[in-house]
């Protein structure tokens, strides 16, 4: 089933809460075919180094803090709650995980969900302002009532998106330098409001070797396999690791 506006609420009060999820597709995951998931573009947008977002939706509220570091590593905060999730590359990508439920099987959805939410709200800003932020020098706002072109985003496993027609209402502004915040205001089969602020440092966060890895439980990214009644079926995601090295650059030295 495609998943069109996928907005997945980090709602994570506690350690034994899962994702909840809202949108117009309701209680569905994120789409895992990437047959027709082409890629979002690029552009000024994709090049933070840090977002705030929030959001706010018929189903609930989160705000969740997104720290993009060197190599395209990241790290998923949700705010006021002791939830994390990170992307690390090494040798191979890993997916850390701390005070967070998985559900086996679908492990990968507890980054997919984020990673999609963060790209709809970069492909939404730059549909309001396409230059970048860099041409934004004061208070602007934006209206859009797009009829033809839908928005598409994607993961290496999920995609989702809004489809055409909606509308947006954007007010972006500069609040320190190389700092700007935003308030996205959509209107598809259901009203949904982001707002935050996007910041882009002179030098991407590291995340150091020296970090320690306790508390954190380890999962590979990649492609998977799973026995059922009628044979194997091969997908993209992600398992637990059988190794549990003791911090994050021993992690990133690991193949398997």
């Amino acid at each position: 089933m495609k998943l069109r506006i996928v907005f997945l609420f980090i709602l994570l009060a506690q350690a034994g809460n899962v994702l909840a999820q809202s949108g117009t597709a309701r209680a569905t995951r994120p789409n895992h075919s990437r047959t027709d998931a082409p890629k979002q573009g690029a552009g000024e947008w994709y090049k933070a180094t840090r977002v705030t977002l929030r959001m706010q939706a018929a189903s609930g509220v989160s705000k969740t803090i997104y720290v993009i570091g060197r190599g395209q590593e990241l790290k998923i905060t949700a705010d006021g709650q002791p939830s994390q999730i990170m992307l690390v590359n090494g040798r191979r990508a890993w997916m850390l995980v701390k005070n967070v439920a998985l559900e086996p099987g679908q492990e990968i959805d507890t980054l997919d969900g984020p990673v999609l939410n963060l790209r709809i709200a970069l492909e939404l800003l730059r549909a309001a302002a396409p230059a970048g932020p860099g041409k934004i020098k004061e208070r602007t706002e934006v209206h859009l009532d797009e009829q033809k072109r839908s928005i598409t985003v994607n993961t290496a496993s999920a995609s989702g998106g809004i489809d055409a027609p909606w509308t947006l209402d954007a007010v972006i502004e500069p609040i320190a330098p190389d700092q700007w915040s935003f308030e996205l205001h959509v209107r598809h089969d259901e009203v949904i409001y982001l707002s935050g602020t996007w910041q882009k440092e002179a030098a991407a966060p590291v995340f150091s070797d020296e970090m320690p890895l306790d508390g954190w439980q380890i999962l590979s990214i990649g492609a998977t396999k799973i026995a059922t009644a009628n044979g194997p079926v091969y997908d993209y995601g992600a398992q637990i690791s059988r190794r549990h090295p003791s911090t994050l650059g021993e992690l990133r030295k690991m193949s398997e």
